[in-house]
Parts: C-alpha cells; sequence; structure tokens
C-alpha cells in the first residue's frame, strides 16, 4: 500500500527510499548457500507431505532436475545418481508468492530466506525492471526472489504515491491514459496499478483520480494487454474500481462492512482481493510486530527495524479492524479469490516473515488452511501469469519451502523452516551480518552532487498529518514548498537529508564539529531537527533557525549540543513549523564540517 500507509517521520518513509538505493553489486547465490547441505540441483524428497499448489498427498517423492520440478507421485524409482532428502514429518510446499511488496535494497534476499520465492511489488524503481525480467527467466543460482512489479503506479497530483519527494507522472483526466500506461509497459511494469484513495478514512484530505480516469486507465491497459489493480481504502473506492472493469483490489477497504451488492458484483466481474491483512493489522493495533524480532535469528537489520516500527494509524481504533477482518471473511465466503500480500516494509512487517503472519491473520479470518496456502501460491500465480510458479508438478520451477511440522493443520507451520530452494538451489536460512559502524564520507557540502540523492521530502502527513512538502531544483540550491495544515499535534513540512544510503541508517560523524544552514525566504519559524543514537525511536535535537535580512541562519556546535549522538547520525531536517501555511523557501547551503 504504499508505499501506502503514511510512514512515520521516525522512519522517514523507507519506500520512499527505494528510489534512492543502489542495486546489490551481485545477486549470485552466496558461498555455502546450500545451508550444509551437499544436494545440488538433481535431488529426490522422499516420504514427504505434499502440497502442489492445490491439493495435499501423503508419503510423496519429488524428483528435481536442473531446477524444475520432473516427477512427482508416491512410488517413484529414484536413480543412484540422485541425492535423497527425507521428507518424513515434513510438508514440501511450493515457494511462496508475497502479492503486494515494495522491493527495495535486501529486500528480495530478505523474502528469499523465508521461503518467499517470488515477489509481486505494487510501486518501485523502473531502472530495476529489466534486470528483474533477465533474472527471473533464468534458472542459475541466486540468492534474491523473482520480481514483477507495477512500477510506476497511477495516481492523481497531489494524491497519494507523490508524497516522497520525487517526480511521479500523474493523470490529469481521461484523456491522459493511453499514454501513461504506454510510458509504464515501456519502463517495464509488469500491470498497472492505480490509486483511488482519498485518505479520509485516516483522518486527511488527498486528491484522487475521478471515475472517468480510473476506467480509462483500465481500458487503456486491457488494450495494452496487462492487468490493471487498484489500491483503495473506502467502500466507495472499491466501488469505483469494480465499476471501471478493474482485475483486483490489492487492499480490502476498512471504513465500513462490506455490503451485498459490492461483493456479489466481486464475484460476478471475478474480481480477486489482496486484502493486506498483516499491514492493516499492525497498522490498526492488532499486531505487533515487534515480538518477532525475539523470536525469529535470522532477521536482517532491515526486517528488525520495520518489524519494531507502530503502526501509525493504531489511534484508528480496533474497530477499522474488525472491519477489514469482517470483509475478509464475507468475501471469502462468497467465493471472492483471496491472495495473500504483505504490504511489507512498512511499519510493523518485515519482507518474507510477513507473509506467514498473513497466513495466519487469513486463517483467522475463516480461510481453512488449505485455502490459505493457495493464496500464497498457486492463486497469485494464476492471476498475474507467473507461469511455473506456485506449483509442484512436472515442469514447474524448483522453487521449493520444506517445513517442520504440518500448515494444513495449523498454518503457523510454515516458519517451521527447514529448508528453501530457489531454481533447484539451496538457499543459505542464516541472518546476513548486520552492517558495522561505516564512517561518514569526507564531503562537507551536504548540496553537493553526490548527496542530492540523500534529500527526500518530508511532512507530518507521514504520521497521518495533512501538511505537505514538495522538493524542487533552485538556482542555488533547493528550494522547498510547504504547506503546513493543522489537525496533527506540531504540523512540519520541510526537507531531509539521510546520513547513509538507507533510510535512518546511523553513521559515525565524530570528525564533524560544526553545522550551518542559510535558508532564503519563507516565512518561518523555521527549524532544524537532528535524527541520532542507537534506536530510530530516539527524539530528534530540535533548533529554531535564526531570521537574516533574507531568511534565515543556524549555526551548531555539534559537540556542545545536548542530546546529539554523532557516532549515530542518522538524518538532518529543515523544517518550516508552527501555525498552518503555504510558504515557499531555498536551502541555499547546508554544510556539515
Amino acid at each position: 500500500m504504499k508505499p501506502i500507509w503514511s510512514i512515520p517521520l521516525l522512519v522517514l518513509g523507507l519506500v520512499a527510499v527505494l528510489f534512492l538505493l543502489p542495486v546489490p553489486a551481485s545477486e549470485s547465490a552466496p558461498e555455502g548457500a546450500n545451508n550444509g547441505s551437499e544436494t545440488g540441483s538433481r535431488f529426490a524428497i522422499t516420504d514427504v507431505q505434499l502440497f502442489d499448489g492445490e491439493s495435499v498427498t501423503e508419503s510423496a517423492t519429488v524428483l528435481v532436475i536442473d531446477g524444475k520440478i520432473a516427477e512427482v507421485g508416491t512410488e517413484l524409482e529414484i536413480a543412484e545418481d540422485i541425492d535423497i532428502i527425507d521428507g518424513a514429518g515434513k510438508t514440501l510446499l511450493p515457494g511462496l508468492i508475497d502479492a503486494h511488496v515494495h522491493s527495495f535494497g535486501e529486500a528480495r534476499a530478505d523474502a528469499l530466506r523465508f521461503g518467499v520465492t517470488a515477489v509481486i511489488e505494487m510501486f518501485g524503481v523502473p531502472q530495476e525492471l529489466p534486470d528483474a525480467r533477465q533474472q527471473r527467466g533464468s534458472l542459475d543460482p541466486i540468492a534474491r526472489a523473482d520480481l514483477f512489479s507495477a512500477g510506476i503506479l497511477a495516481t492523481a497530483a497531489g494524491g497519494h504515491g507523490t508524497q516522497y519527494g520525487f517526480e511521479i507522472p500523474t493523470l490529469a483526466g481521461p484523456e491522459d491514459a493511453e499514454d501513461w500506461v504506454a510510458g509504464r509497459l515501456a519502463e517495464g511494469s509488469d500491470f498497472i496499478k492505480i490509486v483511488i484513495d482519498s485518505g479520509q478514512v485516516y483522518g486527511f484530505q488527498r486528491p484522487t483520480l475521478d471515475a472517468d480516469t480510473v476506467r480509462a486507465v483500465v481500458e487503456a491497459a486491457h488494450r495494452a494487454g496487462v492487468m490493471a489493480v487498484a489500491h483503495v481504502a473506502h467502500h466507495a473506492d472499491a466501488e469505483m474500481a469494480i465499476a471501471a472493469g478493474i482485475d483486483g483490489l490489492v487492499h480490502v477497504f476498512i471504513d465500513r462492512p462490506a455490503q451485498p451488492e459490492l461483493i456479489e458484483r466481486l464475484v460476478e466481474a471475478e474480481v480477486f482481493v489482496i486484502p493486506t491483512a498483516i499491514v492493516m493489522a499492525a497498522m490498526l493495533g492488532h499486531f505487533d510486530g515487534s515480538e518477532r524480532i525475539e523470536q525469529l535469528d535470522r532477521l536482517s537489520t532491515d526486517q528488525r527495524r520495520t518489524l519494531g516500527q507502530p503502526g501509525w494509524g493504531s489511534h484508528l481504533g480496533l474497530s477499522l479492524w474488525h472491519h477489514a477482518r469482517d470483509n475478509i471473511s464475507a468475501m471469502h465466503q462468497a467465493g471472492v479469490p483471496i491472495l495473500a500480500g504483505s504490504d511489507a516494509p512498512n511499519p510493523g512487517t518485515a519482507h518474507g516473515v510477513s507473509l506467514h503472519d498473513e497466513l495466519v491473520l487469513l486463517v483467522e479470518a475463516g480461510l481453512e488452511p488449505l485455502e490459505a496456502l493457495k493464496a500464497a501460491t498457486s492463486r497469485p500465480a494464476k492471476h498475474f501469469g507467473l507461469e511455473g510458479r506456485g506449483c509442484i508438478r512436472p515442469g514447474c520451477r524448483a522453487d521449493l519451502l520444506l517445513v517442520k511440522g504440518d500448515p494444513l493443520t495449523d498454518i503457523a507451520d510454515t516458519l517451521a523452516i527447514e529448508t528453501v530452494w530457489k531454481n533447484g538451489h539451496p538457499v543459505a536460512l542464516s541472518a546476513p551480518p548486520a552492517p558495522g559502524t561505516e564512517t561518514g564520507r569526507d564531503e562537507a557540502n551536504l548540496l553537493a552532487s553526490g548527496e542530492r540523492s540523500r534529500w527526500m521530502a518530508s511532512a507530518d502527513d507521514f504520521m497521518g498529518g495533512r501538511s505537505q512538502a514538495e522538493l524542487g531544483s533552485a538556482e542555488q540550491g533547493l528550494e522547498v514548498k510547504a504547506s503546513l495544515v493543522a489537525g496533527f499535534f506540531n504540523p512540519y513540512a520541510g526537507a531531509m537529508w539521510m546520513a547513509a544510503d538507507l533510510s535512518m541508517e546511523p553513521l559515525d560523524y565524530r570528525g564533524r564539529s560544526v553545522l550551518e544552514v542559510r535558508v532564503s525566504g519563507g516565512e518561518g519559524p523555521l527549524q532544524l531537527m537532528l535524527f541520532s543514537g542507537p534506536s530510530q525511536g530516539d527524539m530528534p535535537v530540535m533548533i529554531d533557525l535564526d531570521p537574516t535580512d533574507n531568511g534565515w541562519h543556524a549555526q551548531v556546535e555539534l559537540d556542545r549540543t545536548a542530546g546529539l549522538d554523532l557516532e549515530n547520525l542518522r538524518a538532518i531536517g529543515v523544517f518550516a513549523v508552527g501555525a498552518p501555511r503555504a510558504t515557499t523557501f531555498q536551502i541555499e547551503s547546508i554544510e556539515l564540517r
């Protein structure tokens, strides 16, 4: 959904930062990826309970040759040169498919360690799509899940998806639809995602696409031979999407109970739904992702970080969670296809592990474990056209998950992971080493060309407020357009510089002693916020900028600033704060010397 639920200021929009992160230099499977097993791409798993994506077979044997399923049966004869894996007391599943993520950095590696061998991205970096297409067509060893993506989402000017500080091509009306869709497909998008969400259910207001534009985008996508799915939050949004001919809804609406007439229309139109129950539960106070941090030992630093973030909307109350759960139940009972998606890495979720929690919530909402497993395997493969995935039968890719126990009886057993195979090659399951403390770069000018990509717009709409910010290039420095709106306890809008490549990752800047900022224009007050400390939850140091003849200035002696931890500097922000107003200012210089 985001990046879909607005992300708290202290987290600073992890999903937004996906556009700033470099792609890892190598995607090959690391040494030791067989996790201690000598099994290569020719092996057989015997005497295992098999869920093949549709049905269950007891005491089955599955033969894998060269990255694909060669044979499946109960009385297979296995050649002597084939490695044997005893599956007694275990269950073999197709590699799981997370039907709603936002992927960046090491997200796909994190997902794969938890048996998620393919992810469907609902808003992501177009630059990654050509490489993703090439990778997913290969059977070579790989330490990352396959990626299928919508790329850039369809939204209105100022609408959801535009608040993250980078340019998004928006639509003004139906006349833009054809060219807009063609642009996304040229970038490599596999399908089209449309945002229909005013934000009212969360207590703020944003522009959103009208019915005619939504219909035009759907029809343009269909003429181009691709699917169109819709982000919705309200019952009325779902009604608009169905009337436009949408193929799927990528969230369950939570503002009210689903009306029988709407559910009937979903069934008649064969529209699928990806409820993203886990992000709803985390956001609305039903689920605490931080509990997973102590339970699991294969979590990366990024997974721990996002799991530990509180849901920003928990103040909305559990009544909205009950709407979400009950609407999932009602749609499932009526025969609406339910697909499993986590919406990671929103607060309280993490890539890979949160899909397992999604399955638990789907079962709590009334799906049988068998149906929940279909929701994470064969069903997304069918609806998104993921050939050879979500299945265990001859010809399918050998993307496999072997677990202890029986998830068909207790769905939580999907997390009792024994082995994961990607393209027939076993995957390392141990947690990656935590990054060491990196020393801050030598550059003092935070507006230098090498630093510009570290800036993003930031405002209280990340925490459910209504203020917004927009960044642009100024003749000298960085232009910030800030719109402060009442409704948040401390309205703010401005620009944020990240100390590291990854949002809010701490770096050691103990070699710096002075921070100096010069700003021109703008109606004050303006304020610096310095984020630091071993925990992202540490409160920022706030320093008012002093007025000058033509703007604002601050010079901060860092080693004398109480509460500032330069060993763990995370971010520096320049914000308009205080009374509601619209103001534009230019950050002419900002130096960390």
